[in-house]
């Protein structure tokens, strides 16, 4: 593999959307990944291949603006793909900006400029139901791309219950067919991330709906099968394979069904399919 060490990834100086990382952000990242490796991402695409991972987070002062500070690491991938894959470095982050008296169940995390757009995130908010936050992404063009999060925690356990069915995912459900047209209205895309519990572990899953059919990807019956699909995986894993931390899946609107294509491990390691639905997985 290639190295670039010491490269910046992030900064607090202002950016082109007006806006500044915070130092508290770059170094939570620090906190997040102290002693194991950072996946990358293309574009803050998740479906795509990961090009590599960055190691040895650390925050410094910024040499060329006093005051700053920029977050830095090093860099290891494969052959040209950085370069290809990437036009520079970005971070992202998330932060809720209107919060309700009572608990609710989703986070609705927008992209900018949306998350300024104070119309839709009053039709988005609903008090026990819906709070609202930016997805801030550190790039010249962040994708259009809005991230709902589910509070509540699924606890797998090592049978199948139809539990997920009938408890959580009617209300994805709902919000799908009562919240989403708001965000389509904005051409803003979706993803969904579920909490689940494992072994005393807590991982993402994270759903990518087919785009245009989102009512469809996130229908009850089909995220009980991406729910049973990860419990599967998980429940069968050998007892020496490291654990999992977040598990992305993909709508294949043909197959009406969703197929794992990318585990990102405890210790930041991926294992990856050259396809969704492709078993033949490659670890980083």
């Amino acid at each position: 593999m290639k190295t670039i060490k010491n490269q910046v990834l992030a900064g607090t100086r202002l950016d082109s959307q007006g806006e500044r990382n915070p130092r508290e952000v770059l170094e939570s990242f620090c906190a997040m990944y102290a002693g194991k490796r950072m996946p990358m991402n293309q574009q803050h695409d998740l479906t795509l291949k990961s090009p590599g991972y960055i190691e040895n987070l650390r925050v410094m002062p910024d040499k060329e603006s006093p005051g700053d500070w920029s977050l830095v690491g090093d860099v290891f991938y494969d052959g040209d793909s950085l370069q290809a894959a990437m036009g520079g470095f970005s971070i992202s982050f998330l932060e809720v900006i209107r919060r309700g008296e009572s608990q609710d169940l989703f986070h609705v995390y927008l992209p900018y400029p949306h998350y300024k757009d104070s119309v839709l995130v009053d039709e988005l908010f609903e008090d026990g139901f819906v709070s609202v936050g930016r997805w801030a992404k550190k790039a010249a063009d962040p994708a259009t791309v809005a991230l709902i999060g589910g509070v509540i925690v699924f606890i797998i356990k090592p049978v199948w219950e139809d539990l997920y069915k009938t408890q959580i995912a009617p209300h994805i459900y709902r919000f799908f067919s009562t919240k989403f047209g708001k965000l389509r209205e904005k051409k803003i895309d979706a993803q969904f991330v579920q909490y689940v519990q494992y072994n005393n572990y807590e991982i993402q899953v994270l759903l990518i709906p087919a785009r245009g059919s989102e009512e469809k990807s996130f229908s009850i019956d089909a995220t009980n099968q991406a729910m049973a699909l990860v419990h599967q995986r998980l429940t069968t894993l050998p007892a020496d394979a490291q654990m999992a931390s977040k598990v992305y899946l993909q709508f294949d609107e043909n197959e009406n069904s969703y197929s794992i294509y990318r585990i990102e491990h405890k210790d930041g390691t991926l294992t990856e399919n050259a396809q969704p639905g492709n078993q033949q997985d490659a670890t980083r």
